[in-house]
């Protein structure tokens, strides 16, 4: 990358570490290219830097590392104000499952999940896309995902398969492998396996190791394979440990 690049890219991020959640929420939205080809013509060609991000990459990757508790309650404002504009209201609630899961905080997850129970499937994808790397102790309520992954359309029960990852809670890998056993779609199926790496125990293995035998397809492999292999470095891993 040329230094003036480089240059503007390090003014853009200092600038939205500093902004305002509301800011950031436009900027998240700004469809822009962070580097100004218009004045540097000259110097550049057009088509290297219509490659490059958007100022709402960066924004986003902003987003994703918000831990400032006060701006939940601005966050929580637009997602209850259903005449804000639709997409600034879904990246808030993109920004709330981030702050929830920087901060661990029980309070926002389910404030967050419970969403789910009266949003449009396009929110509902962006609430799972913030919460699937939390961690899930035990106490935390995951039944709005549950019921989407049992009663959801496929999609949305791939999603809710994905978001349940990183789970204390033991019934949510007896759910899981219900869902594995009795749903006949291959993708479906990976992306249970690939939480299952996430929270699986003995349980699991058996169950997989059978699948895999009769197993077809590289990737549909894959997924199961790794699985396996994941949880059986958590066993060992934890066996290992010296309290």
């Amino acid at each position: 990358m040329n230094v003036i690049e480089k240059t503007f890219e390090k003014k853009l991020k200092e600038k939205l570490s500093k902004m305002p959640v509301e800011n950031l929420l436009s900027e998240m939205t700004n469809n822009s290219y962070y580097f100004p080809y218009n004045i540097w013509k000259k110097y550049f060609d057009k088509k290297s830097i219509e490659s490059g991000k958007w100022i709402s990459w960066f924004a986003t990757r902003e987003a994703e590392k918000i831990t400032d508790l006060e701006q939940a309650q601005t966050l929580k404002k637009i997602i209850e104000n259903k005449n804000k504009n639709t997409e600034i209201r879904r990246k808030s609630f993109f920004c709330l499952g981030h702050l929830s899961k920087n901060t661990r905080n029980k309070e926002l997850f389910e404030y967050l999940i419970n969403y789910l129970k009266s949003e449009p499937e396009e929110i509902q994808e962006t609430i799972f896309a913030s919460i699937r790397n939390a961690e899930k102790p035990i106490e935390y309520n995951l039944k709005p995902i549950i019921e989407i992954l049992k009663n959801g359309k496929i999609g949305m029960k791939t999603s809710a398969a994905v978001a349940l990852k990183n789970s204390e809670n033991p019934e949510i890998e007896l759910i899981l492998l219900n869902s594995f056993q009795n749903e006949k779609n291959k993708h479906l199926q990976e992306m249970i396996a690939s939480t299952l790496r996430t929270l699986g125990t003995e349980k699991s293995l058996y169950i997989l190791e059978e699948k895999l035998k009769i197993a077809k397809g590289r990737d549909y492999k894959y997924y199961i394979k790794n699985a396996i292999e994941g949880i059986k470095e958590r066993i060992n891993t934890n066996a290992n440990t010296v309290y």
